[in-house]
């Protein structure tokens, strides 16, 4: 696709945005090989174009950027919802958050696009370079500056039940590796700007590349029905009951005194409502993140009389806050998973170590504060970050891991010493309205408990509350925006994927064969391109 470079760079916009439709909600993951397909044309272009190191790298940079903005602003406008619930203090931080973010998060595509440039070469081992090399990119957008992996490509292939699980192999960081090489193959067999014909020596790398898709997809669709003929063959297991309530409490009433009754009541008739099947044990109440607009934990009345409302013997999880004072006597603040047992005392807990940047604390707080900006959610004296992911074990409960709010979008947030029984997302998405943003995190959480093989309980105020099963697929769900309860059986845990054994070690291992093929292949021109002309 040679022509101006603002052309080029308004391609790359379109196509990073027809890119975002593969997300949820609208998972049409067919519009990820002609974004990908037109990346990787534009890159040739651009290549063709320019002679310099330095020019191939800004021409590559503008490209990556552009695709990226034009993919990080429709998938992530909703961010701005939370801006308008206070306008008058918030709403000219509405451009930050729309244009800003994906400004920010671009740079990496930025960055891995302007090396592509550098370093491309003909023929097909250019896609992996590509691939390879956005695959660095978005594992440093999500570990860089608290990180921030909300929408890697690899959730574009979602929809796919057989082929998301992939990511039990190699984490979703590796599957989007993987789903870029897949979706840009088809630039091998029609290059840019050249005869429509498809040449022998241009098949033999995409015949590769579409084995290994339908293996990938016969190989998952195979653990799924393994999966499901283990459990419909178990039948000595008495599995446990777990009742999710979502309130349907909107962010304007959550905090008002005036509504702080009503939202009491809410909880604790929604979880007294009667089982429809007889409990052999009691049921595992669960709650969504600071559920109860109190100090639950300071508050032994109200332990008291939510612990009666629940089926007799029955342990809660909760999100609340919860204060600690520390050695020196200062005050701290947590946004916290309690686990109430029967007796009413909070047995354990799970502190929120990712906190939300610019809603639950200021990044760079002594640079930005005097220019007047402020973090969303202004408690005093500001939220703490928990120290340490583990898996909780309370008497009377399975054994669980927490994921608070978005700490459900980041990987291996699970210890691996000693295996959960069930991963529990409590979160609170009102922020967001009716929003695409819902959904999205209802979509990256199922790849959580795909990676670990585990269930996940998912709790959200105004939803999307849904149990998950350990290949990821919503067993059941309630609504974006209705109040009730869902009463589930909790999934058999899988045995320990590769993924939770070995980590991004997946990873590691299939970017370093990448980027092995590549440097033989700039060795070794002929073999890697057959017909010799491909830019």
């Amino acid at each position: 696709m040679a022509g101006p470079a603002w052309r080029s760079c308004l391609v790359a916009l379109l196509a990073g945005g027809l890119a975002c439709l593969s997300l949820p909600p609208f998972d049409i993951w067919p519009v990820l090989f002609v974004s990908y397909t037109i990346l990787l044309w534009l890159l040739d272009g651009t290549v063709q174009r320019q002679a310099g190191n330095w020019s191939r790298f800004g021409a590559g940079f503008a490209v990556g950027w552009c695709f990226a903005f034009g993919y990080f602003v429709p998938s992530l406008w909703w961010i701005s919802e939370a801006f308008w619930l206070e306008p008058e203090k918030f709403a000219a931080l509405i451009p930050f958050a729309v244009a800003g973010l994906p400004a920010y998060l671009s740079l990496y595509w930025g960055l891995a696009l302007g090396a592509a440039a550098i370093l491309w070469i003909a023929g097909w081992p250019r896609v992996l370079l590509l691939a390879g090399l956005i695959g660095v990119g978005e594992w440093l957008r999500g570990h860089l500056l608290t990180g921030f992996p909300w929408n890697l490509p690899g959730y574009g292939a979602g929809s796919l039940d057989g082929f998301s699980q992939t990511a039990s192999l190699i984490g979703i960081y590796g599957m989007t590796v993987v789903v870029i090489v897949i979706a840009a193959t088809p630039a091998v067999l029609w290059p840019a700007g050249r005869s429509h014909h498809i040449k022998a020596g241009r098949i033999a790398f995409p015949v590769i590349v579409a084995v290994t898709a339908i293996g990938l997809n016969i190989w998952g669709g195979a653990r799924l029905v393994a999966y499901y003929d283990i459990v419909d063959s178990n039948t000595s297991n008495d599995p446990i009951l777990v009742r999710i309530v979502q309130p349907n409490i909107s962010q304007k009433d959550k905090w008002d005194p005036v509504h702080a009754s009503r939202i009491i009541d809410t909880y604790l008739r929604l979880s007294a409502a009667p089982f429809k099947q007889s409990l052999r044990a009691p049921p595992v109440i669960v709650w969504p993140e600071s559920a109860l607009p109190r100090l639950i934990g300071e508050d032994g009345a109200l332990r008291t009389r939510v612990i009666a409302s629940l089926p007799a013997g029955s342990p809660l999880l909760t999100g609340g806050l919860h204060r600690v004072t520390d050695s020196t006597g200062k005050a701290l603040i947590f946004n916290s998973l309690l686990a109430i047992p029967a007796d009413g005392q909070i047995a354990a807990r799970h502190d929120k170590v990712r906190l939300v940047p610019f809603g639950e604390f200021l990044p760079f707080q002594w640079l930005l504060e005097p220019i007047g900006l402020r973090q969303i959610v202004n408690l005093p004296p500001g939220f703490s970050a928990g120290s340490e992911d583990r898996v909780i074990r309370v008497e009377g409960m399975p054994a669980f891991a927490g994921f608070i709010c978005y700490e459900a979008v980041f990987p291996r947030s699970v210890p691996y010493d000693s295996r959960p029984e069930m991963l529990v997302n409590a979160t609170n998405d009102a922020w967001f309205g009716t929003s695409g943003g819902p959904h999205q995190h209802l979509g990256h959480a199922r790849f959580r408990a795909i990676e670990q093989g585990v269930p996940m309980i998912r709790a959200a105020n105004t939803g999307i509350s849904a149990m998950i099963d350990p290949v990821g697929r919503v067993r059941a769900k309630l609504a974006l925006g209705t109040a009730g309860h869902l009463d589930v059986a909790m999934p058999a845990v899988m045995a320990a994927t590769p993924y939770a054994m070995i980590g991004d070690f997946g990873l590691l291992t299939l970017l370093g064969s990448i980027f092995a093929v590549y440097l033989i292949c700039r060795r070794m021109k002929k073999f890697c391109v057959p017909d010799g002309h491909e830019n």
